[in-house]
């Protein structure tokens, strides 16, 4: 089976600390070949799986990345150089867009 998130759940939770007054909340979805990539201080839980997901195992896998200059002054968070980034936009949520559109 592939897993059906909409019908399963399971999806990331992350909770903003600075706005999270009323506890709002937002979860991504799982889906198979998702990669979130995120600090890992950001308050954040994967929700157990719906009942309608049965015995279906809802996996994760954690890397620790860390990224290390190659020259002197490079600037981490534009890693594409000459070639055009293939990461996709980024999607800010809480106080970091907030703190984005200033």
């Amino acid at each position: 089976d592939e897993w059906d998130g909409d019908k399963w759940g399971a999806p990331t939770r992350f909770v903003d600390v600075p706005t999270d007054e009323d506890l709002n909340v937002y979860d991504v979805k799982a889906r198979p070949g998702r990669c979130i990539i995120m600090d890992q201080d950001i308050g954040h839980t994967v929700v157990a799986p719906t009942a309608a997901a049965g015995k279906r195992p809802r996996y994760s896998m954690v890397w620790k990345l860390i990224l290390h200059p190659t020259s002197s002054g490079q600037d981490m968070k534009c890693l594409a150089g000459k070639r055009k980034a293939r990461w996709p936009e980024t999607e800010y949520f809480g106080s970091a867009a907030q703190n984005h559109s200033k």
